[in-house]
């Protein structure tokens, strides 16, 4: 989940309440204020992990007493590994994930912001395993986050649907989920994404399922759009990474129409500008039989898919699964818990 500091204006009461009421709530200061977030990380134990020429810290909150950090620093390098799997090299300078130990033996919530420095703060179970840890999908999703600019508060579906779209297709392409689990996450999760009858356009919606299965739609199509626009030379993937190199990822404030730009620059195609004002303004109602059988991929028992070789984006299918198709009825992973 990405926030911007604006959207947070309602905690400034809670630093106000200083720290008779954190006592009364149990929390600490850096788990209600992002302010207090950036300003603790210098005052917590923390590893620095390498990522090429870039930097990642890892910081304990209190020592985050409980988590075993080996399994903890093995799940940040697979987030890493990740995302720089589909962008190249990794897409921030500079990197803090804040981890907060709790209760439990899952991957917790998280929150992103990019206005003092791309940061995560993350709660993580100390009951946590290394299965869990390797099935998780959440910190990759806000790496992804992260590597994206800041946008306006109309166009978090933007931020979220790029995420949700995108972090499968990194973890499959540094071979941490089989090809078959992107395109059984979009079957079953983009029906969660579409309008009701009285929603407008995407520009301004808080409606969850739209916020991520909706965003998740446009990029999906945005995929399409690009592929049959540059008969096959340039991808979705060309135009995101020229967006984070343009911008430096969420460290900038960028509007909509200034990403989709950069994106189009990149593949010398007006196709994301477009894109975005048609789904911005007006309900796009997304044909999901037609477009799966365009792409040629279908569910089968279980959690499996099943591919067709001779549909007409076939191709543009092998180019983001990374060609990782074997056949019918591919097994796919157990990862995917419902995004929150």
């Amino acid at each position: 989940m990405v926030r911007r500091r604006t959207v947070l204006g309602s905690l400034a009461g809670l630093v106000a309440l200083g720290a008779r009421g954190y006592a009364e709530t149990g929390s600490k200061p850096y788990e209600d204020s992002p302010d207090d977030l950036y300003e603790a990380v210098p005052h917590h134990p923390a590893v620095l992990l390498e990522a090429g020429e870039r930097r990642v810290r890892v910081v304990f909150a209190e020592g985050a007493p409980g988590l075993d950090r080996a399994l903890v620093l093995d799940w940040v390098r697979r987030g890493i590994a990740a995302t720089t799997a589909y962008y190249g090299v990794f897409p921030m300078a500079e990197y803090t994930l804040f981890l907060i130990a709790e209760p439990g033996a899952r991957v917790g919530h998280a929150t992103t912001w990019g206005y003092n420095g791309s940061i995560t703060r993350q709660h993580v179970g100390v009951a946590t395993t290394k299965a869990t840890f390797d099935d998780d999908w959440i910190l990759v999703h806000e790496m992804v986050h992260c590597a994206f600019p800041d946008l306006p508060r109309r166009a978090l579906w933007l931020q979220e649907g790029n995420a949700t779209w995108v972090e499968p297709v990194a973890r499959v392409r540094a071979g941490q989920l089989p090809a078959s689990e992107i395109w059984r996450q979009a079957i079953d999760g983009l029906p969660r994404g579409k309008a009701a009858a009285d929603d407008g356009g995407m520009d301004g919606t808080l409606e969850h399922g739209r916020l991520y299965w909706g965003g998740a739609a446009f990029w999906l199509e945005a995929e399409i759009a690009i592929f049959e626009a540059t008969g096959g030379r340039k991808t979705l993937r060309d135009a995101l990474i020229a967006i984070n190199r343009a911008s430096g990822g969420n460290v900038a404030d960028w509007s909509p129409e200034q990403t989709m730009q950069a994106g189009d620059a990149a593949i010398g195609q007006p196709v994301l500008a477009r894109l975005y004002t048609r789904w911005a303004r007006t309900p796009v109602v997304v044909d999901e039989a037609r477009l799966f059988a365009r792409l040629g991929v279908r569910r089968t028992e279980g959690r499996g898919v099943a591919y067709d070789a001779a549909a007409p984006l076939a191709a543009l299918t092998r180019r983001i699964d990374a060609g990782g198709w074997g056949g019918a009825d591919r097994a796919t992973s157990t990862s995917a818990p419902v995004r929150s």
